[in-house]
């Protein structure tokens, strides 16, 4: 693998900085993570009308800062359903966080440094819509420990890795392909270069988790004695608890199983409005970021809206059709809980399954901004979802001849109450 390649609990809404065009594949992290979720018995229960429970998918906030206390790295750290395996997912430091109507913009570099990783937690939670179970901020020397399983990580990059050392930039990591300790990946974690903009860092800090995801780990935990409920909860019908596990046991759980990796697409904000000293400043996608955690931490994301609950299920491997399903629910006021790429072939017509008969007219008038539907009243099986839109050949033909350029606001650099 190469590198050349207010506040808590808010809403999150906003698109594809990178500009997604065409067939665009969704990574396998996600794809595996979400067909698990309402595959494995691990987080599925069944009442007698045969309820499916969405499996505890905990979260957790992983900050490493530099020798000087300030934030190199910032990763999300998604288990999968039953407590093995999960997602890295590498969130850029200096993203803009979501501010109230009348709060002077800030980045989450910012807020770690105003306040700490309290502050930093509940800004990130705020942009993802997610919670976290826990998060810390640790040094290279504190993480070097909890990344005991790794034995040796392959990646090659066409530069490399600075930081400052003892006050002196230096490589952290060379040029080229190497194989790299736990110490050097911690090491590469808690790097900045200075006068760098982060945007250069970032396809490197992807390389190495992916690094890690490819490379042979001795697990340091008991598999064979891990018990499933104690993270995905027990098989009743209530809603799954979140685990009462630290980073450490995270980070164990993680390397134990298949790690995936998702790093989110960042545009850099220039000098103006929210950028007024032009700073290193980035937004994210607000429809990439409801497409990774609706997909790997749906039990940790929060339904905030004052609407109705949507699961989406699409048989296309392509990243820019769900996409627009995404930005067109989001147009609409809903909230999405669950996304799952599916092994069916797409049908021609899409369609929208609705429980409850008072949704039809509601759902009937989603058509201008869905295309055509067969609605459908039958069993919706998941907990908590009131529409389940399985995406066909016909809403594929809709997107592609009726973009869905300015239908909603794009950027995450914006106030709350801009959306």
């Amino acid at each position: 693998m190469t590198a050349i390649e207010s506040r808590r609990r808010r809403r999150t809404t906003g698109a594809l900085v990178c500009g997604l065009v065409g067939a665009i594949m969704l990574p396998s992290g996600l794809v595996l993570s979400a067909n698990s979720l309402l595959n494995s018995t691990d987080g599925e229960s069944v009442d007698a009308s045969d309820i499916v429970r969405i499996p505890s998918t905990p979260a957790a906030l992983l900050a490493v800062v530099d020798a000087g206390g300030l934030l190199a790295s910032l990763q999300m750290i998604a288990l999968a359903p039953g407590g093995i395996g999960g997602t890295v997912v590498s969130i850029p430091v200096n993203s803009a966080a979501l501010v109230g109507e009348g709060e002077i913009p800030r980045r989450l570099y910012d807020s770690f440094l105003s306040g700490g990783i309290t502050a930093l937690t509940s800004d990130v939670e705020g942009l993802l819509n997610v919670t976290f179970t826990t998060g810390v901020a640790v040094t290279a020397g504190d993480l070097a420990p909890w990344l005991a399983a790794i034995t040796n990580v392959k990646v090659e990059f066409d530069r490399p890795i600075r930081g400052v050392l003892g006050g002196v930039v230096t490589d952290v990591l060379p040029t080229g392909r190497q194989s790299f300790t736990a110490e050097q990946v911690a090491a590469a974690l808690a790097a900045i270069e200075p006068n760098a903009a982060e945007a250069d860092r970032l396809p490197m800090l992807k390389s190495l988790w992916v690094g890690v995801g490819a490379s042979q780990r001795n697990p340091q935990i008991d598999l064979t004695a891990t018990a499933t409920g104690d993270v995905a909860g027990d098989t009743t019908t209530t809603a799954p608890t979140a685990p009462t596990i630290g980073m450490k046991e995270f980070i164990d759980r993680l390397l134990a199983g298949q790690v995936q990796v998702w790093q989110f697409a960042a545009t850099a904000l220039p000098q103006g409005d929210t950028n007024p000293n032009g700073l290193d400043w980035y937004a994210l996608d607000r429809a990439e970021i409801i497409l990774v955690t609706a997909s790997v931490v749906p039990s940790s994301v929060s339904s905030l809206l004052a609407s109705i609950n949507v699961q989406i299920d699409t048989p296309f491997n392509d990243a820019a059709i769900t996409r627009e399903a995404i930005l067109r629910f989001m147009s609409l006021g809903v909230n999405i809980v669950l996304i799952r790429e599916i092994t069916d072939p797409p049908e021609q017509a899409t369609i929208a399954a609705i429980a409850d008969v008072a949704l039809e007219s509601e759902v009937a008038g989603y058509a201008p901004a869905l295309g055509a539907m067969e609605i459908h009243r039958q069993r919706v099986p998941v907990e908590g979802v009131d529409l389940r839109l399985t995406l066909g050949i016909d809403f594929e033909n809709f997107v592609r001849t009726n973009p869905s350029d300015g239908l909603i606001s794009a950027s995450t650099g914006m106030t709350a109450g801009e959306q």
